[in-house]
């Protein structure tokens, strides 16, 4: 017996939070698309306990959750102001560029507060620094 067809536009998003120089956290077209992210929301941010470079999310209405960072807007684009949080993880934002790959984790829905998401950090050294002295 044969299923439904996938629907392609699903599953060809690309979902990225990218930690910008400033410490601020941005989020791609596909993620502001699939996540429903806009200046109403806010995301709750959870450490995976056993990798550091992993993290999880969950974008909630912005009233319902004071642990959760609020969410701005920035001419097209949504952010979400981290500094002090990866100054606090030691996460070498200025001078490493830190992507962050978003897949659904729904198992994980009920312990963060609405629907998660796995952030999986990958970083390479920001274009253009030249750490030569």
């Amino acid at each position: 017996m044969i299923g439904q067809a996938f629907n392609a536009r699903e599953y060809a998003l690309k979902p990225k939070a990218t930690i910008q120089q400033t410490g601020k956290t941005g989020f791609n077209s596909d993620a502001i698309r699939q996540l429903q992210i806009d200046e109403t929301k806010a995301v709750i941010l959870a450490p995976d306990t056993q990798d550091q470079n992993v993290l999880y999310m969950a974008v909630v209405a912005a009233d319902t959750n004071d642990n959760a960072f609020a969410v701005y807007k920035s001419g097209m684009y949504f952010y979400i102001p981290t500094k002090q949080l990866f100054d606090h993880l030691e996460m070498d934002y200025t001078n490493q560029s830190i992507i962050f790959d978003l897949v659904r984790c729904d198992k994980y829905d009920e312990a963060i507060g609405g629907e998660c998401y796995k952030m999986t950090a990958r970083s390479k050294p920001r274009a253009g620094d030249e750490n030569d002295e």
